[in-house]
């Protein structure tokens, strides 16, 4: 049995279960940030330009928020628009440290509060910093850890990949995903607000609403495991890696393909250009409709931090999205229908994401936007069973208060679907291909994926 299976499936844990749910019970009622939403134009030590109207930090680093003008052309339709996006070149770290401990594999994770957070805490990756951060830009403390990850020893990266981050919504920003393990002599004693989990605990976890942070769901899709192990003679199992090895040739071919059918040229320009965009009366930066994401100010102190007050920008969804994968099962494993999602701030431009990921608000009652495939199914009680259900929050560092509804369907047995070519079978080998290729896979797919754990 690998590691990563015993883990996934051992009732042997540093902590036990009911430890685990006390020592978070804890974190979430002792709360240490104070985060209050104000007008941009009170921000310390933010500004609006001027000449754009764009949001930068004084120091211009850490992230900008500026305009940008979308064209995105397919074989059959073309749409364009402007919109706001942060800008934040720099990447980051997203690092969990893992060790065994008594022959067990388990994972190291942070109870993090951060500004836009729904509950006080959620369960970040050990590590979770920017250039900025790690660098010390912010004139503050260097992060625990971050020398494990910018340094691992030989053979100790479980996982090191760079991964996109919300394409919608972020332009062309990247973080290097990782797992980093150590010795099992290492680290004995973890300083305040870090645990050690096994991979059950932590599945078990991501079953409760809005406590994994995104950032560690995104780095855990890497350890989808397989349903069921393959079963068959030397000969059989031969016969299925050849198998394999075409199935992932396809797969790529069709990516390509559609990412050959995608045009999109973005051009960056001043918030004060955009069309349907302006400053609302609260001081806000939002669209006409009230439709998409609104850009507020936050004024956050923090006794834990490594900088005790700091203003922001940060961006608000009005409602929450719904994030939905439809799963079918052929022989021995599970397929899921992906979609080849193009979106401006993705530097491929497409990428292979969930079934559906959509806010319904942007498309109801909108006569310039078409509703997605399968809107109905995953908007309410549709003609497919519900696997699984949560709600899980976004990032709380650039979103406020964001969660998602991640709905996972079956298709049942002998059923099918008409697919548009933008969609695709792919069976979790596909799947799990892509995620380890890097910056093929996006945001919302790795963070459902991850729920199935």
């Amino acid at each position: 049995m690998t590691d990563l299976l015993l883990s996934r499936v051992a009732d042997v844990a540093f902590h036990s279960d009911s430890h685990v749910d006390d020592w978070i019970a804890g974190r979430l009622a002792t709360p240490r940030l104070m985060a209050n939403i104000i007008p941009l134009h009170a921000m310390a030590r933010w500004r609006i330009e001027r000449y754009s109207g764009n949001i930068r930090h004084d120091t211009g680093r850490f992230f900008s928020v500026i305009g940008v003008s979308a064209k995105h052309r397919t074989p059959t339709t073309q749409l364009e628009w402007d919109q706001p996006i942060i800008d934040q070149p720099e990447v980051g770290i997203l690092g969990i440290l893992a060790k065994r401990i008594d022959g067990v594999l388990h994972f190291c994770l942070h109870a993090k509060e951060e500004p836009g957070n729904i509950n006080s805490v959620q369960l970040s990756p050990t590590v979770q910093a920017t250039y900025s951060n790690y660098t010390c830009a912010h004139g503050g403390k260097t992060p625990l850890f971050v020398k494990y990850f910018l340094a691992p020893l030989p053979g100790g990266s479980t996982f090191a990949k760079l991964q996109t981050e919300d394409g919608g919504r972020f332009l062309y920003k990247s973080n290097r995903n990782m797992i980093v393990r150590i010795g099992d002599h290492e680290l004995g004693e973890l300083p305040d607000g870090y645990i050690w989990l096994t991979l059950r605990q932590i599945a078990g976890l991501l079953r409760r609403d809005n406590l994994i942070h995104a950032c560690t769901r995104s780095i855990l899709s890497a350890l989808l495991l397989p349903d069921a192990e393959p079963l068959g003679s030397t000969d059989s199992t031969a016969m299925e890696q050849h198998r394999l090895t075409d199935s992932i040739a396809d797969a790529v071919q069709w990516l390509d393909d559609q990412k050959a059918a995608n045009h999109m040229l973005a051009q960056r320009k001043g918030l004060d250009t955009l069309k349907e965009w302006g400053m609302d009366g609260d001081g806000f930066f939002a669209h006409i409709d009230k439709r998409f994401f609104r850009i507020m100010g936050l004024e956050v102190t923090s006794e834990g931090r490594e900088v005790s007050r700091w203003s922001q920008p940060i961006l608000a969804n009005p409602e929450p999205g719904i994030i939905g994968l439809l799963v079918r099962r052929r022989g021995n494993e599970r397929q899921f229908l992906m979609q080849a999602k193009a979106e401006i701030g993705n530097r491929s431009v497409v990428q292979l994401a969930p079934t559906v990921q959509f806010t319904p608000g942007n498309y109801i009652g909108n006569m310039r936007l078409p509703k997605p495939f399968l809107f109905e199914e995953f908007s309410g009680s549709g003609r497919f069973p519900v696997l699984a259900e949560t709600r899980q929050a976004e990032e709380g560092a650039r979103f406020f208060r964001e969660q998602h509804l991640h709905r996972i369907l079956a298709l049942p047995e002998n059923g099918d679907l008409e697919l548009p070519p933008d969609y695709r079978w792919l069976s979790e080998s596909q799947i799990r291909f892509f995620l380890h290729l890097g910056e093929s896979v996006n945001s919302c797919a790795r963070s459902i994926l991850a729920c199935l754990l």
